[in-house]
């Protein structure tokens, strides 16, 4: 239940609307606050900038965004609709799933127009573009490059990228890396501009471990921050959220933790809970994700605890979507303990995932969530599963951590990347360094590679959606997914349930609030992003299908707070 009543006798800090949490759905939030005339606070636990954003792609999932429309290609409100309806299904109430579609458009028009938010229109289809209502380019945005100098000092304490995002230096936009991998046209003028930018940064690569062209992730919260210091907003690092303070039954502020010291937090208007899911929780796992109950697994800061959600439970609000995360495929490198999700590779033909039965039980292309969720549902058989590949497939393609080379070259990889890996100069061998059967090791590859001489995989479909031939190869066949593996030796890399975040929270309304059991909302609390029960159901419906909506709400929230609105929004 909730409490009554908690005076507060005094306050460290007063502000209008208080802020929990430093990426994307939180800088936004204080953005649109400021705008509409309101005091802002964001505070974050952590010692850097950006949260799970500033590790991501960065893209934001927004259809009829306004990039598609000046590029002349076609999206209505309509078949965005029918699209979540065939995703997201009913696991979210349709009024707010066009509450979504409604004002995300009308926020990307107005960063545009008013702060150094930038998109650009981004390659990537929707993950489901088969089905009606989808579309093949341009709802995912990409975040407009830009230089690290802009950020002047905010600079040091921006959290960088996952390392495996940044190639000997060179930071790559969605586009970019799409053209790189699968030698798409001007593929060798990219990598030639992106080595000359490379040397020319050369001095700044000597202070500082960010690439000076920032993507990505990096790109994105490096632009929330330029609008956010334009603003004169304060953020304050190393202060964690301890506890929610309510007065007749409205949240009037927290309690932290600030560098050590306890301190008080009034927020007038109320307080938006933007502070990630409980990845990185353990006894959260345990009681809510048991299909992938290991921290190590997960991509995110190990700041991700689930503070903000508990703090919104011991105030009675209701939780939804806790079984669920954004899943992914993950490595983990042995020696550097470093977990890394597997985006990009499984497309590539010459590869599969086999369980411990040496079986294929997915189909390997499909987006990194439905494989993700795949492994985790397989239990223990799949708990590691291998991602299997020749000695052709090692030669062409990205693997993990791996870049493309010949084989002989793995005498020099380094001890994470000698231990990850497993090799054999047969299908045989390869089976007993992994402990699988080597007979079904060997007809489960053999099949596969009947179906890629055909270009047709029966089992699994295999490259029948745009999204699945997004990252492949288009010169190997009728499937650019498919190619036999037939060259020795053959590789093993052991993958588990990882996750590039958690889905469940605290349940909100159209408005970011967040609503009791009964749905009635409880009055100055408002929650987005990992932090809220996703809008997007158990679905991932494209890329950026987390962030657009943590932004969106996160710009709801403010407005909601301070009771007024942007034009655009109803």
């Amino acid at each position: 239940m909730m409490e009554k009543t908690n005076p507060v006798a005094q306050w460290d800090y007063t502000t209008d609307l208080l802020i929990i949490g430093s990426g994307a759905g939180g800088l936004t939030s204080a953005i649109i606050a400021k705008d509409l005339g309101a005091d802002v606070l964001v505070i974050d636990k952590s010692d850097l900038y950006g949260g799970t954003t500033a590790m991501s792609g960065g893209n934001v999932w927004i259809p009829c965004n306004p990039q598609m429309e000046a590029l002349g290609y076609s999206d209505t409100q309509q078949e965005a609709m029918t699209y979540l309806k065939h995703t997201v299904g009913k696991d979210v109430p349709e009024d707010k799933l066009r509450c979504y579609l409604q004002s995300g458009p009308a926020l990307i028009r107005y960063l545009q127009k008013t702060t150094p938010i930038q998109f650009a229109a981004g390659p990537l289809p929707d993950y489901y573009s088969s089905l009606p209502g989808g579309k093949a380019r341009y709802r995912a945005l990409d975040p407009v490059p830009i230089s690290a100098r802009a950020l002047g000092d905010l600079i040091q304490k921006l959290r960088p990228p996952h390392p495996l995002t940044i190639v000997a230096g060179v930071s790559f936009t969605t586009a970019e890396i799409a053209t790189v991998l699968t030698r798409g046209k001007g593929w060798l003028m990219t990598v030639g501009l992106l080595a000359a930018r490379q040397f020319l940064d050369f001095p700044w690569r000597l202070k500082s471990k960010l690439p000076r062209r920032l993507t990505l992730g990096s790109a994105l919260i490096a632009r929330c921050l330029l609008a956010v210091k334009k603003r004169s907003i304060p953020i304050r690092l190393e202060t964690s959220l301890s506890s929610l303070l309510s007065q007749d039954g409205r949240v009037v502020g927290i309690t932290a933790v600030c560098k050590g010291k306890p301190i008080r937090i009034q927020a007038r208007q109320g307080v938006v809970i933007a502070a990630g899911g409980f990845s990185h929780n353990a006894a959260m796992r345990t009681e809510f994700l048991p299909r992938s109950p290991d921290t190590r697994w997960s991509v995110t800061p190990t700041e991700d605890t689930g503070d903000g959600i508990q703090a919104g439970r011991a105030l009675g609000a209701d939780i939804s979507l806790m079984e669920e995360a954004w899943w992914s495929p993950a490595f983990q490198l042995p020696v550097s303990k470093l977990a890394c999700a597997m985006f990009m590779d499984r497309s590539f033909p010459g590869s599969l995932i086999v369980n411990k039965q040496g079986e294929r039980f997915v189909n390997e292309a499909a987006n990194y969530d439905e494989v993700g969720r795949a492994i985790a549902n397989a239990g223990s058989i799949a708990n590691p599963g291998y991602y299997i590949f020749d000695s052709r497939y090692r030669r062409r393609y990205l693997a993990g951590p791996l870049l493309p080379m010949p084989s002989f070259m793995d005498l020099f990889l380094n001890k994470d990347r000698k231990q990850l890996m497993l090799k054999a100069s047969s299908l045989a061998g390869l089976a007993t360094k992994l402990g699988l059967p080597a007979r079904a090791l060997e007809d489960t590859v053999s099949r596969y590679n009947q179906f890629s001489e055909k270009g047709l995989d029966l089992d699994f479909h295999r490259g029948e959606d745009a999204y699945e031939r997004h990252y492949s190869d288009p010169a190997v066949g009728p499937n650019s997914t498919l190619a036999p593996l037939t060259s020795p030796p053959y590789y093993a890399m052991p993958i588990y349930p990882g996750d590039i975040g958690t889905r469940g929270g605290l349940v909100t309304d159209r408005d970011a609030r967040v609503l009791m059991p009964d749905g009635v909302p409880i009055p100055g609390l408002f929650a987005v992003g990992n932090s809220s029960a996703s809008v997007m159901g158990r679905s991932y419906p494209g890329g950026g299908a987390t962030i657009g909506p943590a932004m969106v709400f996160g710009a709801r929230a403010a407005m909601s707070a301070t009771g007024k609105s942007l034009p655009g929004f109803d």
